[in-house]
């Protein structure tokens, strides 16, 4: 009860701020995400008065694991305004000129920060980050010390105590269960299973570099053959253990789920937060919307559409269209897509390109005219004020329409949904290596681990670290001619998937055969530009300028430099200018023959 009055009489009389992080900066009173510093203060002071009633000073419960963040960054008194050097000098200021009680033998659970310029208030150090200036005062200026009796390691918090003894102290050791090996610590047996046992195949004991690539592996050399596939959801499996692990969690039908999240405080101790999504409404709204109408539900993964029913791979829409009216007329809440919606924020891309009523079958310009039709018409119990349950897309082939700007049309998807996150998206997780922003914590955090893990995948032969598996896969094939692609109808090996596809052209006859001139190419994509550009001579995009139409951008933009008048290239020689580099590589050539005839 004392810590709560000193927390009331420091809070309410002096202009110091409690605040909470994860990740980012929260509110102390009702747990709101706030962006910067200056936000924080302001939404802070406009709780107004707070009290030892107030819930966020009831849930201080003692202090042997409660630690309760402060900005010192402006500490002055809020009754007279005098600026004060840090809190012992605010207390002795509050004690001596207003004679406000403050009890003083008793130890405050609270730790000081300088938010303002996250310089550390201990020493010289300065940061960029809030992250990185609590992980320096909690080994460099601890107020607690708690020793690890085996190594003399020393913490600031008895949680950090127990995980580093968690991880590094079992009696025993840690033990791999596939090979029986010891290590020291768990995070060396985790990185073992990695490097010997996740990325070596289960068939041919081939070793890959990363997991990923073993995934590829297993499904071009050893493609399923149906034995192994799951009863309750019919999804396939290349090993008995996949398959039973699976079943574990396709089993588990019965997961709750609480209507109101709630968050914890560094005593571990439940509080009130602003009431958040219904993860029961939200798949409620989902399962209304696919069921009701012909909006088509869809997920996007690795540059193809996947069946939002049973993961089915597509190359364009049409094909995803066809299957999913034909294989999955019926969505209900308790299918495993809707179940697999589990949090507050979760999200379904759905093609609005020819929206219509299911009940009624009147057609909708919309999803918004769609909503308003099944509510007032049908009485559907979807919930409107929860705005991120679904997101339209029009999917065309070739001509795939921005939902937030019409005029902007795209070939492919993938190129739609980068313009889609850059433009026309609040993207606050911002990557602190690099700058770069994306939509959820989620894609920041693949980001992390495919970008800034340095020496994450580490060469089997030469030991050379690289940041991301393709890089590790590219520097086997050229430094140690590793030939992992192996041609499914010869013995042959090759360096990469292109060089294989290729040898099954040349050798085999097999390829992505065009229709028209029965010319072979290695991918699909290389086809159908084929198609376009040479059969259909299509040209759809026009010159603003003059109207001349071009296949693609890159031949409009080429074609843009004759109307800017901007010659940029121009012969060391004679000094002629060019539009072009190509033009100025011809014209240079005729100087060398000039040189090699003696002219």
């Amino acid at each position: 009860m004392q810590i709560r009055r000193n927390l009331e009489t420091l809070l309410n009389n002096t202009t110091i701020i409690p605040f909470k992080f994860r990740g980012k900066y929260l509110c102390f009173f009702c747990s709101k995400y706030v962006e910067d510093y200056v936000e924080l203060r302001k939404h802070t002071k406009e709780h107004g008065i707070c009290s030892t009633a107030t819930h966020a000073l009831r849930a201080i419960r003692g202090i042997s694991n409660v630690e309760i963040k402060i900005d010192v960054s402006e500490v002055a008194c809020e009754i007279c305004k005098i600026n004060l050097p840090n809190i012992d000098s605010a207390v002795d200021h509050l004690t001596a000129e207003h004679d406000i009680d403050y009890f003083r033998d008793i130890d405050m659970p609270i730790e000081e920060y300088r938010l303002r310029d996250l310089n550390c208030s201990s020493c010289d150090a300065k940061f960029t980050f809030f992250g990185y200036l609590v992980s320096h005062v909690n080994s460099s200026h601890p107020k607690n010390s708690f020793s690890c009796d085996k190594c003399e390691q020393k913490f600031n918090k008895k949680r950090d105590l127990f995980s580093h003894t968690k991880n590094h102290h079992r009696d025993g050791g840690f033990v791999c269960e596939t090979c029986s090996q010891t290590f020291a610590s768990l995070n060396i047996l985790n990185k073992h299973k990695s490097n010997w046992h996740l990325s070596r195949c289960n068939i041919c004991l081939l070793k890959l570099p990363s997991a990923a690539l073993k995934r590829k592996h297993m499904k071009t050399e050893h493609p399923d053959d149906g034995s192994l596939k799951c009863k309750l959801c019919t999804k396939q499996f290349h090993t008995e253990l996949g398959l039973k692990m699976h079943l574990r969690i396709c089993k588990r039908v019965d997961v709750k789920f609480e209507d109101n999240d709630k968050d914890i405080m560094d005593s571990d101790v439940n509080y009130q937060v602003p009431k958040r999504n219904n993860v029961k409404q939200v798949r409620e709204n989902i399962a209304i919307v696919i069921s009701m109408s012909t909006a088509l539900p869809f997920n996007f993964f690795q540059n193809k559409f996947n069946c939002f029913f049973c993961s089915k791979d597509f190359q364009d829409p049409d094909g995803l269209r066809e299957h999913t009216i034909m294989s999955h007329p019926v969505c209900d809440m308790r299918q495993k897509c809707i179940r697999k919606c589990r949090e507050s924020e979760a999200s379904v891309k759905i093609d609005v390109s020819s929206l219509a009523c299911k009940l009624c079958f009147n057609s909708m310009d919309s999803l918004e005219t769609l909503l308003d039709h099944l509510i007032s018409v049908h009485n559907a119990n979807y919930d409107k004020s929860i705005k991120t349950c679904l997101q339209p897309y029009k999917l065309v082939k070739d001509r795939m329409q921005c939902p937030h700007c019409p005029d902007e049309m795209f070939r492919f998807f993938g190129t739609l949904l980068k313009h889609v996150n850059k433009k026309h998206t609040d993207n606050r997780n911002i990557c602190v290596h690099c700058g770069q922003s994306f939509r959820r914590e989620q894609n920041l955090r693949v980001h992390l681990w495919r970008r800034h893990s340095v020496g994450k995948f580490s060469c089997s032969i030469c030991s050379v670290d690289c940041d991301i598996p393709s890089r590790l896969f590219m520097h086997m094939a050229k430094q140690h001619g590793v030939k992992a692609a192996k041609c499914p109808k010869c013995p042959q090996a090759f360096e990469t998937q292109y060089l294989r596809q290729k040898h099954l052209i040349d050798a085999h006859n097999s390829g992505h055969k065009c229709s028209f001139c029965a010319k072979l190419f290695t991918r699909e994509s290389f086809l159908n530009d084929h198609i376009r550009r040479t059969h259909l001579k299509e040209k759809n995009v026009e010159c603003s300028v003059c109207n001349a139409k071009f296949f693609n951008n890159i031949l409009l933009k080429r074609h843009l430099v004759k109307h800017s008048g901007v010659k940029n290239f121009h012969c060391d020689v004679c000094g002629d200018r060019f539009y072009w580099k190509k033009s100025l590589s011809s014209h240079i050539l005729k100087h060398k023959k000039s040189v090699e005839l003696g002219h």
